[in-house]
């Protein structure tokens, strides 16, 4: 059996994501207002600088993706029990990749908690989440003996 491997893009380029992101928007504000607001261009980046550090630590810190592995015996009773805490916090089955099956909340809350990608094998488990809910899942009473 063939099994993908899905790695989730590491801290470095998470942080370099906001960082830049950031970057842009406060560079073309600066770019587009300085004329206007009379505020050296130069305060302008430096503040780009200072703000990009701010988001891409706390973007780094929060929405990187990590992978969690669960150990168990039986699978029917990891996979029952996943479900049901995946079902309490909102999650529903999304769709199918490869071995894995997508999960994800049908709201707007989407675009902060984004996707969960879990892989059940015959005695372990690959969840593939955002760290926020990596960190909610590893914490959950009903998780407790799997991690």
């Amino acid at each position: 059996m063939l099994l993908l491997k899905i790695e989730p893009p590491g801290i470095t380029i998470t942080f370099l994501y906001y960082f830049a992101c950031t970057n842009v928007i406060i560079f073309f504000i600066a770019f587009t207002q300085s004329a206007r607001l009379g505020i050296d261009e130069s305060l302008l980046y430096q503040l780009g600088l200072v703000v990009g550090l701010l988001t891409g630590v706390l973007g780094a810190k929060f929405n990187r993706s990590v992978t969690i592995t669960a150990s168990y015996r039986k699978s029917k009773n990891f996979e029952k029990t996943i479900k049901k805490v995946l079902n309490d916090l909102g999650f529903i089955t999304d769709s199918q990749l490869e071995e894995f099956t997508v999960y994800q909340i049908p709201s707007f809350k989407s675009l902060f908690v984004g996707k969960l990608f879990l892989q059940i094998e015959k005695r372990s488990s690959t969840i593939i989440c955002r760290a926020s809910l990596a960190k909610q899942l590893k914490e959950n009473d009903e998780l407790q003996e799997y991690f």
